[in-house]
């Protein structure tokens, strides 16, 4: 790579990293180009050289700073049992109250649900391809490898849930509380076998077997005529 190019792939990431750090310490809205200029040690002029708008900063930084991603894609095992183990272990160490305001500063996917809610469609499907790979990640090695599966899905959900209700609350034992909670119910997720994870009953199934039910309750039953009227 030439000098000049592998110069502006370095400060383009400079950019980034600071402006990721920013955006989930102060929020998108409190966060200008010139804070996240100053902070890199740059001019507002540079900025332009690289992204379009906030906007396109913002969307890149979704797409690009997730730490959590990085470590559970970082796991080496090799079986079903033997993935979940480590990520049950990566997701303690990630909802430990011990570690929550180096989270709530660290990840994209906890910090900021509530700016990208409010951003525009470019942001939302990044934050939207983070969560995709989130639970394709959690997932890995167990069955149905092609669909999202049910159990990596609720714990991505308890994972990310927990940190932003846990960084919310007033009250320290309950933000304890919430993260212990969200540990337990995780790594059971995450650990049980293939045979004891169970497919979500289909509401449209069971709505209509219901109907079906109901309709033949409302239907006239006929008097059973006695055999000698039979012709």
């Amino acid at each position: 790579m030439p000098v000049n190019a592998a110069r502006k792939a370095r400060t383009h990431q400079e950019i980034l990293d600071h402006a990721a750090r920013l955006f989930r310490l102060r929020g998108y809205d409190a966060t200008t180009i010139d804070d996240v200029m100053l902070a890199a040690g740059m001019t507002r002029g540079a900025f332009y050289a690289h992204f379009k708008s906030k906007d396109d900063l913002f969307a890149e930084v979704l797409r690009t700073s997730h730490g959590l991603l990085r470590l559970l894609r970082g796991r080496t095992g090799e079986n079903t049992r033997t993935l979940g183990r480590e990520a049950s272990r990566l997701l303690d160490d990630y909802l430990h109250k011990d570690h929550l305001g180096e989270v709530s500063v660290g990840c994209t996917l906890a910090a900021l649900p509530g700016d990208v809610g409010r951003a525009p469609l470019a942001a939302r499907l990044a934050y939207g391809n983070a969560v995709y790979g989130l639970i394709a990640e959690l997932g890995r090695g167990r069955p149905r490898p092609r669909q999202l599966d049910a159990n990596a899905t609720a714990a991505a959900v308890l994972c990310v849930g927990a940190i932003g209700m846990a960084r919310a609350v007033g009250d320290r034992r309950l933000s304890d509380w919430l993260l212990r909670c969200a540990r337990r119910a995780a790594a059971a997720l995450l650990t049980a076998s293939p045979n004891q994870v169970k497919r979500p009953a289909s509401r449209a199934r069971s709505k209509s077997t219901s109907r079906r039910k109901s309709a033949a309750a409302r239907r006239p039953k006929r008097a059973a005529r006695p055999r000698g009227d039979r012709a």
